[in-house]
């Protein structure tokens, strides 16, 4: 723990994240979902890439339960939808409605990086 005169910083990163769903999609699949409702022209959120897995989560509500886990570092996430994609390109460009996807590297946060690890875990499961 890292203290100043004026604020003590407390890093307590999550312990534990639970995935309620997982989808496994084509990057084309997942592309077309990411762009729904999108205007042409327009820029989605941003999909999360790391070590050949390109993903996006869905958090749960703030509930007061999922605010109780989350004080205890537990962070639960509804759904993660993802595609096998081996290199890193920052953009994504829809080539029909010209709709930008942003990619962020996420290889080198803990947390992300366990979760790409299990994703390819339970990828070969099935």
């Amino acid at each position: 723990m890292k203290v100043n005169k004026l604020v003590v910083v407390d890093y307590r990163p999550w312990k534990k994240v639970i995935v309620h769903e997982i989808i496994q999609h084509s990057i084309d699949e997942l592309v077309k979902f990411q762009t729904l409702g999108i205007e042409p022209g327009g820029v989605t959120e941003p999909l999360y890439w790391c070590d050949g897995i390109l993903f996006s989560k869905t958090e749960l509500p703030e509930t007061a339960e999922v605010i109780k886990e989350k004080l205890g570092n537990v962070v639960h996430w509804s759904s993660v939808v993802w595609a096998p994609m081996p290199k890193f390109q920052e953009v994504i460009i829809e080539k029909e409605t010209n709709i930008r996807i942003p990619i962020f590297n996420v290889t080198t946060h803990p947390i992300y990086k366990a979760v790409a690890e299990w994703i390819k875990e339970h990828s070969k499961e099935n």
